[in-house]
């Protein structure tokens, strides 16, 4: 009987050491720290930033555990440009948790991915002096294309610039079309509105001389047709013809380059206005009609009315 109660002592003292075992490890589940890690938002634009959270919680109190001061996470094609951190202590179904919370703000570098790695935490509990190390998971990011900055009318603006831009083109255009046929139409207009040389003369001859009057006198006829054609001659070639004498225009009008049958037809209207200025002699109708004939040639223009000169002579 004694080996039987020795024997059953000994299964209740292992068995109250593996219930005390099993109480001990559910305590230490209860109470140790969970560790978490989350980035918001998963996908960023490039001009904007994502909030790395970094979050430690524990049942008990704030100091139950003391944590190990521990650097900022490595990143890749990420700047980190600000970091906070918080304590807080919530009762969540009549158990008080405690929570420290580290938070990173990162500013994407470029397009594509991005990435937080994790970060190995130590703490040591105060109460039984165990240190512990946790670790947080490596937390990826995507970037994506910037987003138009709030405010932002650099858009507008470039969507203006061009719009006139295209204005100020279309309006030049239309200016210099419109410029090119104002000159073509003056081009048009004075080409049809300017008179020659020669009928200029030709008309003034026309004004002077009037083969159809019958009572014509040809002495006097004779003088305003030499005027014509010395008026003529003088604006042509640009010499003193005016009050030049008969043998000196033809030294000028050589001078001047004139061809031999211009100065021979020049010189036979003078040479008869001459005979009729002089000799004071009336001079025939016919003379004077060759005389006009004469110029009438050289001016490149029919000056006499039709049938004048024909009437003129049967009226003689």
């Amino acid at each position: 009987m004694r080996i039987i109660r020795i024997a059953a002592a000994i299964a209740i003292f292992f068995s109250s050491l593996g219930i005390s075992s099993l109480q001990a490890q559910a305590q230490g589940e209860d109470e140790g720290i969970r560790v978490s890690a989350s980035a918001q938002p998963n996908e960023v634009p490039l001009n904007r930033t994502a909030v790395v959270t970094i979050r430690l919680e524990w049942a008990g109190d704030l100091d139950r555990y003391e944590i190990t001061r521990f650097d900022n996470p490595l990143v890749e094609n990420l700047n980190i440009i600000e970091t906070a951190s918080a304590n807080q202590v919530q009762v969540v179904g009549g158990l008080q948790v405690a929570r420290q919370e580290y938070q990173y703000t990162v500013k994407p570098d470029g397009l594509g991915m991005a990435y937080v790695d994790g970060i190995i935490i130590r703490y040591a509990d105060r109460e039984t002096g165990k240190e512990y190390r946790l670790a947080s998971s490596r937390l990826e990011l995507k970037v994506v294309d910037p987003l138009p900055e709030p405010g932002s009318y650099l858009w507008l603006v470039i969507l203006l610039s061009i719009l006139l831009s295209s204005l100020i083109a279309i309006y030049l255009v239309r200016r210099i079309r419109a410029r090119r046929a104002e000159a073509e139409r003056l081009a048009r207009s004075q080409a049809a509105s300017e008179v020659s040389l020669e009928q200029k003369y030709g008309e003034r001859l026309r004004e002077e001389i009037d083969l159809r009057q019958p009572d014509l006198d040809v002495n006097a006829a004779f003088g305003r047709l030499a005027g014509v054609l010395r008026r003529y001659l003088a604006a042509k070639y640009s010499l003193p013809l005016i009050s030049a004498t008969t043998s000196e225009v033809r030294g000028l009008m050589a001078e001047a380059g004139a061809e031999e049958r211009v100065i021979a037809d020049t010189l036979a209207v003078l040479e008869s206005a001459d005979i009729a200025k002089f000799s004071g002699a009336a001079q025939m109708r016919s003379e004077l009609e060759r005389a006009y004939t004469i110029l009438e040639g050289m001016l490149g223009t029919d000056t006499a009315p039709r049938g004048g000169a024909e009437s003129a002579k049967r009226d003689d």
